[in-house]
């Protein structure tokens, strides 16, 4: 049995609404929709794994400022952000902290940090 998946392309500024048709195994069988090369790699991706930037923000201490905003260094599986952010409220920075300090190294054992996106330097 076939399915039609949706998957909205943020590839390029086209926005494409691709459709992919999934066979009875998971297996994409077909893809349609797409008005450039990046939604025919992009959706695929999309569909069986997809991934985000992270940004959030951490507290501070000993700062006028009580929040820092952070992001993940590169993306990782979007089933993987809620889990990430119990782990976030419990840090706590203290100055100085700049542009692209690792605030949280090898977040939940992805390999990838997060960094800071401000800074703190009092």
């Amino acid at each position: 049995m076939t399915r039609i998946e949706t998957v909205i392309c943020i590839g390029c500024p086209m926005g494409c609404e691709i459709k992919l048709t999934v066979g009875a195994k998971g297996e994409i069988t077909k893809i349609s929709g797409n008005r450039c090369k990046e939604g025919k790699s992009y959706a695929p991706q999309e569909y069986k794994n997809p991934v985000r930037i992270l940004t959030a923000t951490v507290k501070t201490a000993n700062s006028s400022r009580p929040l820092l905003p952070v992001r993940s260094a590169r993306p990782i599986l979007k089933r993987l952000l809620l889990p990430s952010m119990p782990v976030l409220a419990g840090i706590t920075v203290t100055a100085p902290v700049r542009v692209g300090d690792v605030v949280v190294p090898n977040l939940l054992d992805t390999g990838v940090d997060v960094i800071a996106t401000g800074e703190l330097l009092s």
